[in-house]
């Protein structure tokens, strides 16, 4: 039996969920006199770090908070529509974002207020961290206890030594990948995956948290991916890092990918392309139309190719226009122009938008539908150089893939002007490079190899082969390479290979008679660069695969 004090209590929550409902039916029928659509935020699930959008002194000051975001979509709700509120939507339109306005009740408002308290502070914005190379190892080797110094490290002290680390071993990646007992680090250095050290497992969370703060993602949600990026300094020079977090059996798992914009863009002769190959694509390069298309697996340098020839391409009196996703390098003269599904910005409707913009160049990031690879072949054939990728094992197999997006082989045909296909082979450290003997059946395998070079590829095979190795020093971080260059076939589309690809050939064929014309195959590229002293044979079947 309820005693009168319990009974008042009552009547007072009664008579407050009343004052709420009317309050909120009020709000509705504003929200219908001021053109806005209506919203209950006492029931809304507001994501904490969509408020910081919108600093709480702001908020109180405009009547506005901000309560869902979804990619560049940001939806706000205010109870009063004062003319200040615009300079905020101007403000965050220029910040890219797409507004959506609601109308609330007070106590609504009121209510998402409160929440700010729950807000995360971050003291340390990530353009303020500031990292030196003086501050971390160059070798990778002393790096296996750093794990056990982390331990009483702060979450942003962690950040900084790892990527600091990562900037200073000239790392591409930084994975932090939880397993059952540790945290595993590991970097990508060259290509390759390097072991790092171990971290206790309980320092997972608070490391994941502030990656995700630094990155703007959200803190409490652990089930699904989500992507996000970051900026710093090192050694004074900007520097991008892209954040996947994944989740994972043993909690989430992060890759940092990191983007220095301080080692500037290869030039075209740096590329290593040589013999009929660079004279073939330097003229195709002088064309005022039609398509060069990279191909290779992720990670082969297929964008560091593209952006090179940019930069060849780059004059006075050139207008060129990119989409990419997303943009990685910055390139001066340039409209570089990122992707963004979540808005309606794809490659086949950005495509279409960018050719209104009277280009004469047009670099794709890649061709992935039947839309983008027919207007890309359309933009091609009607007086506009267009650049692209595709992923596929070799130079040949692109046509093929083209014709199974659907393009059909007429408009390929005469659309495509060159076609590059690639891998990264590590460089041998020159500090410490000798002379030595590999097995004698990979010696075999370079002969077989090399004598079926076509005597019109105009490159000069020695006599006498000579292979080189490094077995590490301080200079190449004691792992006997440092940096790495591409391995090429590049093929032209002359008279024989139209005919093929007009009668739909197989790739088999057209491999048969690019070769016939003159092209370097990747393994052959690559053992040439090995007797060149650029790298070893090791490398060179382990990325080729022959």
């Amino acid at each position: 039996m309820l005693t009168p004090g319990d009974r008042g209590v009552k009547l007072k929550q009664i008579y407050s969920e009343l004052d709420r409902k009317y309050e909120e039916e009020e709000a509705e029928r504003n929200a219908q006199a001021f053109d806005l659509p209506y919203v209950n935020l006492h029931s809304f699930p507001i994501d904490h770090n969509v408020l910081s959008i919108v600093p709480r002194e702001e908020a109180e000051r405009l009547l506005v908070v901000p309560f869902y975001r979804e990619g560049r979509n940001l939806k706000l709700a205010t109870p009063h529509p004062i003319e200040a509120l615009g300079q905020l939507l101007v403000r965050l339109k220029e910040e890219s974002y797409f507004l959506e306005l609601y109308f609330i009740s007070q106590s609504s408002f009121q209510n998402a207020l409160k929440l700010y308290e729950k807000v995360i502070t971050v003291k340390q914005r990530s353009k303020d961290i500031k990292l030196s190379e003086k501050d971390f190892k160059h070798d990778i080797k002393s790096l296996t206890d750093l794990g056990n110094k982390l331990v009483t490290a702060s979450a942003t002290e962690m950040i900084e030594v790892l990527v600091g680390n990562a900037l200073a071993l000239d790392a591409s990646d930084v994975h932090v990948e939880p397993v059952a007992e540790a945290v595993k680090v590991r970097f990508r250095m060259d290509g390759v995956l390097q072991d790092v050290c171990k971290l206790p497992k309980e320092l997972s969370h608070q490391l994941v948290s502030r990656v995700k703060i630094l990155s703007q993602l959200k803190l409490n949600v652990t089930a699904v991916p989500q992507d996000g990026s970051f900026s710093l300094s090192f050694n004074d020079q900007p520097v991008d890092v892209r954040v996947s977090v994944l989740p994972s059996a043993f909690g989430e798992s992060i890759v940092m990918r990191i983007l220095r914009q301080d080692k500037g863009l290869l030039k075209f002769e740096q590329l290593g392309i040589r013999g009929l190959a660079y004279e073939r694509l330097s003229e195709e390069l002088q064309k005022p139309n039609g398509m060069i298309l990279t191909t290779g697996p992720t990670g082969s340098g297929k964008t560091t190719t593209l952006y090179a020839i940019l930069s060849k391409l780059n004059e006075p009196g050139v207008k060129i226009i990119t989409l990419e996703d997303p943009v990685e390098y910055k390139i001066p003269g340039i409209t570089q122009t990122p992707i963004d599904s979540a808005a309606g910005l794809t490659f086949a409707s950005g495509l279409r938008a960018i050719l209104r913009q009277d280009p004469d160049v047009v670099m794709v990031g890649e061709m992935r539908d039947l839309e983008t690879a027919e207007v890309a072949s359309q933009a091609a054939l009607t007086g506009h150089i267009v650049l692209s990728t595709l992923h596929t094992n070799d130079a040949a197999g692109a046509i093929p893939r083209m014709l199974d997006l659907g393009v059909k082989p007429f408009v390929v045909a005469p659309a495509i002007n060159a076609i590059i296909a690639q891998r990264l082979v590590r460089k041998i450290c020159d500090k410490c490079k000798t002379e030595y003997k590999p097995d004698s059946h990979l010696v075999q395998r370079a002969q077989m190899i090399l004598s079926t070079i076509p005597k019109t590829s105009k490159v000069t095979v020695p006599t006498k082969l000579k292979f080189y190795h490094s077995p590490g020093c301080p200079a190449c971080k004691g792992l006997g390479y440092k940096d790495r260059i591409g391995v090429y076939e590049v093929f032209v589309i002359n008279e024989a290979i139209e005919k093929l690809v007009n009668k739909s050939a197989s790739n088999t064929e057209i491999k048969r008679q690019a070769v016939a014309d003159g092209m370097l195959t990747m393994a052959q590229d690559g053992i040439l660069k090995a007797l060149d002293g650029l790298t070893d044979l090791e490398e060179v079947f382990r990325v080729t695969e022959e």
